[in-house]
């Protein structure tokens, strides 16, 4: 039996200790290649045999040796690679991208226009929010901030939030129907910036933050997804956090047309369609 609408759920969780993220660091071209040569189950030997690079070097590649973009392209198709997969492992091939800092994008995207068009939104019901890639919130409606209670307390920023955990539970849980499956989508366009943005202070600062909390740290070491948007076909399914009452929201995410450091994301609240499924 489903919960009952308007009912706020408490989900405890077993007791967690804040750990440390030991032997795992940021995205690089090796260990990415690696993990997918492993989860596709091939040896060295049937790599080389079907990427057509030595052995030895596919082994210099594991361990760091940075090879040409054409035997990365080998090796995408050697280990059948989603275009997800692709476009991340092309990332780690080329050099990192500085990200500027949270001021600078709050500043940028604080015009009078954005103001009265987030304004506009509210009252037509849509939730907006414009965060940087690593999800850190640069200018939101009040749509947005009612949806996600207690974002503030989670340095105003939407993956921190969803992992959030206070007195051995997740807030997030109350307003997330299918807390898992968001949290793969969440660990995936992770990724996509982490793999970009891999030496900047702020994504290396969030990457340990996250890495410290047990279920972000499950999901990345056993999942290979990557995402850069979202399907909006691929509705989520929340929980109004007033009423109680569940719905479902269709979100669009997409890049500033002149800067690939802010995003933009819509979110079209509709009538739930999904199982009222707790995490």
């Amino acid at each position: 039996m489903g919960p009952t609408p308007g009912r706020r759920i408490r989900r405890r969780l077993p007791t967690i200790h804040d750990g440390e993220a030991i032997g795992i660091e940021m995205p690089s071209l090796g260990t990415w290649l690696r993990r997918v040569r492993d989860d596709r189950e091939l040896t060295r030997q049937q790599a080389a045999e079907r990427s057509n690079i030595s052995v030895d070097y596919i082994n210099k590649i594991d361990r760091g040796s940075v090879p040409t973009l054409d035997m990365v392209d080998k090796l995408i198709t050697a280990y059948d690679m989603n275009p997800m997969q692709a476009r991340h492992t092309r990332h780690l091939w080329a050099p990192p991208v500085p990200l500027s800092s949270i001021e600078e994008l709050r500043e940028r995207v604080d015009t009078p226009s954005r103001r009265e068009a987030l304004a506009h939104m509210d009252k037509i019901g849509m939730i907006c929010v414009y965060t940087d890639p690593l999800w850190n919130v640069l200018s939101a409606n009040e749509s947005f901030r009612r949806a996600l209670p207690g974002l503030d307390e989670a340095r105003d920023n939407v993956a921190i939030w969803f992992f959030y955990i206070c007195k051995n539970f997740r807030p997030a849980m109350n307003v997330t129907l299918q807390w898992e499956q968001e949290a793969l989508f969440h660990v995936a366009i992770l990724r996509g910036a982490f793999g970009l943005y891999r030496t900047s202070p702020r994504a290396r600062d969030l990457f340990d933050r996250l890495m410290r909390d047990p279920d972000f740290r499950r999901i990345w070491n056993s999942s290979l997804q990557v995402a850069y948007a979202r399907n909006p076909n691929d509705l989520a399914h929340l929980r109004d956090p007033d009423s109680g009452e569940p719905y479902s929201i269709s979100i669009d995410i997409a890049e500033l047309a002149d800067t690939r450091d802010i995003r933009v994301c819509h979110a079209f609240r509709q009538p739930h369609s999904g199982p009222l499924t707790l995490p």
